[in-house]
């Protein structure tokens, strides 16, 4: 009896240990590749996404950034030119511009008077939007998973911005007016005796107002004295033939055609004042699109001067930002600039990050977000060691340590791009040589974004 339990248990280990090396065959090494390329692709897509949901927090940040400051100097400008033409109605410069005895001059002040060029309400309202975004903002910076801007917000942020650029623009139209007005001004006279410009705009309303009575005043003169010889003879002929109610009849009928009359003559006198109005309006407008039009030609040879500056390569640095978008774009286009940058700027299929050949098959320029999250761009010695990691034809091999597997079997992972030609070991670099690839890498540092722009590097 012993003897059979003691074979059945030997029976019954030996079982189980086939089962177990069964189990573990089925487990093979090509498996735990696929799933360490399966762990590293997931990362790096994470990485991605979360590189493109900071992007769009950086834009929807600038936007609202710039729509504050151009809000603020908005109301700043808004502020200074209502100043200035409050100031001018008791002035003396006021008193010169109301001897000029420009139509233009009482209607523009006129409609400052009736209709301020930006709503307070408005700007208060925009000025509200604009904070709240910003709140939006600081609430986003500390968020644990990111924040993404919804399409509602960034529409909201770009309309404010246009609605500020408009009232910037009508602030500067009217401004160059009142500039143009006040140039040609003659200050060597004496105008102490000379009437203000604001008894002068209140007389000018008067003056409208008393027209707007008189007409009123002749219609009805002219009405009765129309409507006289009617009833004279309604009445003659009411007396002779006895009929009084015929004659009351055509009383009736006389005074409703001099009424029709009346209400004739004032719709024509109001036609005519509407049509002055419009005249003056149109007057108007076509002097602002002569202004407006002559400030835009200006800002286009302004423009295209600065353009021809920057092409030329007078550097304007803290002029225009488009002067120096073009000083940029073309120092990454310049000969030395694409020669020290060709190891990133060459098209070819291995990014930082991937530690095996041949994970990707379309040959792009190096994507700036890896380089980035490789550590390459930080200003450090760990950083010029990542960077030689990745252009160096040998990689590098730190102080003190390895390198992170780029350099495999005395060959690069990167097989299509240039490399440098620096030791393999940091300690054996010169500081020339260090000293080069720190300037290659505040050309990375410096031409990145605008490099990502024009294409010469991936994003």
């Amino acid at each position: 009896m012993r003897t059979t339990t003691h074979r059945f248990t030997l029976f019954l280990a030996t079982a189980l240990f086939g089962c177990v090396s069964v189990t573990s065959a089925q487990v093979t090494t090509d498996d735990i590749r696929a799933q360490a390329r399966e762990r590293v692709s997931g990362s790096l897509a994470e990485q991605e996404q979360q590189a493109y949901a900071r992007s769009l927090l950086v834009r929807f940040e600038t936007r609202v950034r710039q729509t504050e400051s151009l809000i603020k100097e908005v109301e700043r400008r808004d502020a200074a030119y209502r100043d200035r033409m409050d100031a001018l109605f008791t002035s003396d410069d006021g008193k010169r511009l109301g001897q000029k005895n420009d139509p233009s001059i009482r209607t523009q002040f006129l409609s400052y008077q009736e209709q301020p060029l930006i709503d307070p309400s408005e700007l208060a309202a925009k000025r509200a939007l604009v904070e709240k975004m910003l709140g939006f903002l600081e609430e986003a910076k500390s968020a644990p998973g990111g924040y993404v801007p919804q399409p509602e917000r960034v529409d909201e942020a770009d309309d404010a911005y246009l609605w500020a650029r408009a009232r910037a623009m009508k602030l500067s139209e009217v401004e160059a007016w009142l500039n143009g007005q006040l140039a040609t001004l003659d200050r060597t006279t004496d105008v102490t005796t000379v009437p203000t410009l604001k008894s002068r705009i209140d007389a000018y309303r008067a003056e409208l107002r008393q027209a707007w009575i008189d007409a009123q005043t002749r219609g009805r003169e002219a009405a009765r004295e129309a409507a006289q010889p009617v009833m004279e003879e309604n009445a003659r002929i009411a007396e002779l033939e006895r009929a009084l109610q015929e004659a009351e009849l055509k009383l009736a009928l006389a005074r409703q055609e001099a009424e029709q009359q009346r209400i004739d003559f004032e719709m024509r006198m109001e036609q005519q004042q509407i049509e002055l109005r419009e005249r003056l309006a149109a007057s108007q407008r076509e002097m602002d699109d002569r202004l407006a039009e002559i400030e835009r030609q200006n800002q286009l040879a302004e423009a295209e001067r600065m353009r021809r500056d920057a092409e030329a390569g007078a550097v304007a640095r803290g002029i225009r930002d488009d002067a120096r978008k073009v000083e940029l774009i073309a120092k990454c286009n310049s000969p030395e600039v694409q020669a020290n940058l060709a190891p990133f700027l060459t098209k070819g299929t291995w990014q930082p990050g991937d530690f095996e050949r041949n994970i990707r098959f379309d040959r792009t320029p190096m994507s700036w977000s890896k380089i980035q999250a490789d550590g390459a761009l930080t200003d450090n010695r760990d950083g010029l060691q990542r960077l030689l990691e990745i252009a160096n034809a040998k990689g590098c091999f730190p102080r003190g340590g390895q390198s992170r597997g780029y350099y495999v079997n005395r060959k690069h992972l990167d097989a299509h791009r240039p490399k440098w030609g620096y030791p393999q070991t940091w300690k054996n670099l010169s500081e020339d040589q260090i000293q080069e690839v720190r300037r290659i890498q505040a050309l990375l540092i410096e031409l990145g974004p605008t490099l990502v722009e024009e294409g010469m590097l991936d994003p």
